[in-house]
């Protein structure tokens, strides 16, 4: 814990509240996937009006903070941290999905959720994705619904 504080205490103005604000979504989310159900908690996130911080990071940045915060976050899981991420990234202005896939390698079952900005996986690696079915996106665009 007191790596993590040391941390803490050297970074930027701007990279401690980022990390604050992620762990603050992370935690929202955390909470909500388990007392609301998924339709409720999608739509909070997408009729959600978040102040935008007046910095605006790169999307890498973004991505870090969540990773770094949900070292934390008790059961940050892939679904928790894609959630958090792209409320995250939709605050600060971008827009992402979130994708949501399933494989079966060698008879064992796998589920994995990440998040898509501008075609590039995020908290995932391409290699990573490629090896699952993608089964939900959301948001869905309205191609999807069609």
């Amino acid at each position: 814990m007191t790596t993590i504080l040391r941390r803490v205490a050297t970074l930027r103005p701007t990279d401690l509240s980022l990390l604050r604000q992620a762990f603050l979504s992370l935690l929202r989310v955390r909470f909500a996937l388990w007392l609301v159900p998924w339709r409720r908690l999608a739509a909070s996130i997408d009729s959600e009006e978040i102040a935008a911080a007046p910095a605006h990071p790169e999307v890498d940045r973004v991505e870090w903070a969540i990773r770094a915060a949900s070292h934390v976050v008790p059961r940050a899981t892939c679904l928790t941290q894609a959630v958090a991420l792209h409320r995250l990234l939709s605050c600060h202005g971008y827009q992402s999905i979130v994708q949501i896939g399933v494989s079966n390698a060698d008879g064992r079952f796998g589920a994995h959720a990440w998040v898509e900005h501008e075609g590039r996986p995020l908290l995932s690696t391409s290699n990573d994705v490629a090896r699952y079915s993608r089964v939900f996106t959301w948001p869905h665009s309205r191609l999807d619904l069609t």
